[in-house]
């Protein structure tokens, strides 16, 4: 049975039940001394162990907070993000095609979300190792590392290999983002920063107004040639190993029709390109006019003479308005529609929205209220989706706050028709709001109010980070330990005895969770041959014999024995 063969691969039982030691930590290099080459900073070393520590809690579904629980592939998750992330990883591992996080920006101001990560000094003294030097600015960044580096070496690993991930983020912690997510994803693989202007308004209480955030992109894998979507590549682009962005919509107000050529609207482009290459320097002759001209100083034109004719013969070369100004090339929307144009990294508040926008944004969705501090605008996250993502891919944020990207992705769907699928977690911090007591309630009613104008019935599935549940109880926290999402279907076969079908895909797997199953009951589950059996951790301890013969049983047929958590 590939599909279940193929989910973790790390054991799912005993002390490392998630593999995470041996997948982020190397114990014997847990040193500043070997560590003293990379970015260092007080609590590293501690902060690596617990990384390499398995989760806390299960995951435990919440249907009566769902939208649609049965039939949606859309995930929320209430809970601390990295045990969260760390529960998902067997299941979410090289899945997901782009993260965008929106974390605490550590202004110290007070924010829903915690946003002040400055450290005591004693603590900080502690954890440095008594020295003095420079305290006041390792103590201002020292926990906000401590907190971003677990969770951002958790996202690198949900990436696909053509995954991305985009950060928000303002001048206080920006420079050590970027040392940390070039630690974490090597410099090679960093994409873009792109500034967004937040704000067009100026602040007058200080000498500088500060009007712009960024949003840093780096890749699980860059490409690093064939980035360009072109004619001659539109083949090979979309199979092509690594990220690169997809291209930006063509807009069609910048084209024109003037002169009623039958092929529609184009614009003039410059004839001209960089570089001297001999090949490409050459007179031209204004036809009309009998000019000559040659590419200016330092340049050289974009074809060669041969192809040149062919162009100017097929009215593709133009002189200007009045045919009297240099050569320029006949460009037609219907033929550059395909391949889009270069998106552009500056990020302006009036086509990606501004922080004023996005509390706009809510405060439509909440009868005028606002009920979450500096929400990004979804048309922000919508061109990061366009960007990264197609139809069908899956899209994460672990800082989900108000639900801005589960909101842009239903509406991005809405437009292109996509079927994109989030995968939403968010802490339930307090609100001081009855109405929605935390901010992981606020997430999904968001996401319920937005779903609702969007007229989007795509859901989601609510869950929360907890403890096991109760004897009995349906077995969804096993389904992230055997590598199966949880948008997979289980349903309940018998649950007085412990029996559910888990259907993934075009797999079926039969999951018992009676700690000591008799063995009338495993043969009554083998005549209803699954693809797998999965049992219980020890279930069959103590009976090596049962084990072997059911284990022949299954191989005759194609299937399986296997082993989830114990309970």
């Amino acid at each position: 049975m590939d599909q279940f063969s193929q989910f973790s691969p790390w054991p799912l039982s005993g002390t490392s039940a998630t593999g995470l030691d041996a997948l982020l930590f190397d114990p014997g290099a847990a040193s500043w001394e070997a560590q003293r080459y990379g970015f260092n900073w007080a609590g590293k070393d501690d902060m690596l162990r617990q990384l390499a520590e398995p989760a806390a809690g299960v995951l435990q579904p919440q249907p009566e907070a769902s939208e649609h629980f049965e039939g949606s592939a859309n995930l929320i998750v209430e809970g601390d993000n990295l045990q969260v992330l760390k529960r998902l990883l067997p299941a979410y591992r090289q899945q997901v095609k782009m993260i965008y996080i929106d974390p605490p920006y550590n202004t110290g101001r007070g924010f829903l979300y915690p946003d002040n990560f400055r450290q005591p000094l004693a603590s900080y003294r502690r954890e440095a190792g008594g020295g003095s030097g420079g305290e006041s600015e390792g103590r201002l960044h020292a926990r906000w590392l401590n907190m971003m580096y677990p969770r951002l070496k958790l996202a690198r690993e949900m990436l696909r290999e053509d995954g991305v991930l985009f950060v928000s983020i303002d001048d206080h912690e920006v420079h050590t983002l970027r040392m940390i997510l070039d630690e974490i994803f090597g410099a090679a693989n960093f994409v873009a920063m792109f500034p967004w202007q937040s704000r067009t308004s100026r602040q007058n209480d200080t000498d500088l107004s500060v009007q712009h955030e960024y949003v840093l992109a780096y890749a699980r894998q860059r490409r690093h040639k064939q980035r360009r979507l072109k004619p001659d590549n539109a083949d090979l682009w979309h199979r092509l190993e690594g990220f690169a962005a997809y291209p930006a919509p063509v807009d069609p107000s910048r084209y024109a029709n003037p002169d009623n050529d039958p092929r529609g609207p184009w614009k003039a482009d410059p004839f001209d390109a960089p570089n001297l290459r001999p090949r490409l320097t050459y007179a031209i002759t204004n036809p009309a006019t009998g000019q000559v001209h040659w590419p200016p100083e330092g340049r050289c034109w974009r074809t060669g003479e041969d192809r040149f004719r062919e162009l100017l013969a097929d009215g593709r070369i133009v002189f200007g308005r009045r045919g009297r100004t240099r050569p320029q090339l006949k460009v037609f929307y219907a033929e550059k529609r395909a391949y889009g144009e270069t998106a552009s990294t500056w990020l302006d508040g009036a086509t990606f929205g501004t922080a004023t926008a996005g509390t706009r944004e809510l405060q439509g969705l909440f009868d005028g209220a606002s009920p979450f501090s500096y929400p990004k605008p979804t048309s922000l996250v919508r061109f990061l989706l366009r960007l990264a993502t197609g139809p069908d891919d899956l899209v994460m944020d672990f800082f989900a706050g108000s639900g801005v990207t589960g909101h842009a992705t239903l509406a991005q769907n809405q437009e292109d028709g996509g079927r994109r699928r989030f995968a939403l977690v968010q802490l339930p911090e307090p609100t001081l709001d009855k109405r929605w007591p935390t901010i992981a309630d606020l997430t999904r009613e968001r996401l319920r109010r937005s779903a609702a104008v969007l007229a989007s019935e795509a859901g989601f599935r609510a869950f929360r980070l907890g403890p096991p549940p109760p004897a009995g109880a349906p077995p969804w926290h096993w389904l992230p330990e055997l590598g199966v999402p949880l948008h997979a279907r289980l349903e309940s076969l018998d649950s007085e005895r412990g029996l559910y079908r888990l259907e993934h895909q075009d797999e079926r797997a039969t999951l018992c969770t009676a700690a000591t199953p008799s063995g009338a009951l495993l043969e009554s589950i083998l005549a209803d041959d699954p693809d797998d059996l999965v049992l219980a951790e020890g279930a069959l301890e103590g009976r090596a014999g049962l084990r072997d013969r059911l284990q022949q049983q299954l191989a005759r047929r194609g299937a399986r024995l296997r082993f989830g958590p114990r309970g």
